[in-house]
């Protein structure tokens, strides 16, 4: 419950940097430049007078190294978004994925080894139960995209390992972020499952959805 409880929190911190920023300029932007403002603008809402307390005591990361077995210095992966929550004797971590959604093959990149592949390989939150992957919408509207998403994964139940009760469907973590899906995936790398929150943020000229 408290690891769900961080996970909304990250969500609520993705809404208030993407609520700073003048989303339809960068409708053309790669995906590392997104990455770089939306965690800029949420370092931002983290520094209002206003901020809450559980925002406070977090911390973002944009691109940070993230330690796996058999990768050591230069060699580690980086992970698009960090998050990080850390009490007396334990620490959470919320890994973050993002890929661009503006042509006819996003969804397998989105999907494939350099995205939630990450996730099933145990490259990014391997020591986690959870993980987020992040659409960054640049075409289309966002129902197009989240039908094409559960259409690949349910077509390719086996190829993305997802588990009998893992479907993609909608996560209730914030009413004011109705586009967050999620599924869940066997990790044979790991021994594990692990549930990935699917968020959809627009960045297209105008939102079709």
């Amino acid at each position: 419950l408290y690891n769900l409880a961080f996970v909304r929190n990250c969500h609520r911190w993705f809404a208030a940097g993407y609520g700073r920023l003048k989303a339809h300029s960068f409708s053309t932007a790669q995906e590392p430049a997104i990455t770089g403002e939306l965690v800029r603008a949420m370092k931002e809402a983290r520094l209002q007078s206003d901020a809450p307390t559980w925002m406070i005591r977090m911390y973002v990361a944009d691109d940070p190294p993230v330690n796996a077995p058999g990768r050591l210095g230069k060699q580690r992966r980086r992970v698009d978004i960090e998050f990080e929550r850390s009490e007396r004797g334990f620490t959470f971590h919320f890994h973050c994925e993002a890929k661009r959604l503006y042509r006819g093959d996003s969804v397998g990149e989105y999907l494939g080894k350099e995205g939630l592949g990450m996730f099933l390989a145990g490259e990014y939150a391997r020591d986690e139960n959870v993980g987020g992957m992040l659409g960054y919408v640049q075409s289309d509207g966002m129902a197009e995209w989240m039908a094409r998403l559960e259409a690949a994964l349910a077509n390719g139940h086996a190829k993305y390992t997802v588990t009998s009760d893992g479907a993609f469907e909608v996560a209730a973590l914030l009413p004011d972020l109705p586009q967050i899906h999620r599924s869940k995936h066997e990790r044979l790398a790991v021994g594990r499952p692990i549930l990935i929150f699917h968020t959809l943020l627009v960045f297209a000229n105008s939102d079709s959805t």
